[in-house]
């Protein structure tokens, strides 16, 4: 019984505890093609009722970007660099001389709290973002 009750308590709480739950916020991505670079960036928008926590650890990660020349460590390039004024991420990716277009895969992790900080929420987004060259 024992076993069963940790189970099912780890099983309920594993997205509080260990990873991100409820979303409270959105993902935006823009892109634009300056000279022979991709300015990429990923904002975090929090909820009306939530605000950023910039005390937490932030990070973008791409998993997949053909056709970009990034720095991939372990299979993917990690930017933890926080731009406040954005809020989010913004990185510039030089262009393979032969690419025309693409898809990035990403991985957000961010972190936003109710606007009386009695509460914060850790946040995970994944998603796609298509480039193209003018």
């Amino acid at each position: 019984m024992r076993k069963t009750g940790l189970l099912l308590f780890l099983t309920l709480s594993s997205p509080t505890v260990f990873g991100f739950g409820e979303k409270h916020s959105q993902v935006e991505t823009k892109t634009v093609v300056v000279g022979q670079n991709l300015e990429i960036e990923v904002l975090v928008k929090p909820d009306a009722d939530m605000v950023i926590s910039k005390e937490a650890p932030w990070q973008v990660a791409f998993t997949q970007a053909p056709g970009l020349n990034l720095e991939m460590k372990d299979g993917k390039f990690v930017s933890k660099v926080f731009d406040e004024k954005l809020p989010g991420f913004k990185v510039t990716a030089p262009i393979a001389s032969d690419a025309k277009s693409g898809r990035i895969d990403y991985d957000v992790k961010a972190f936003v709290c109710t606007k009386d900080k009695k509460q914060c929420f850790p946040q995970q987004h994944k998603g796609t973002i298509d480039w193209k060259k003018s």
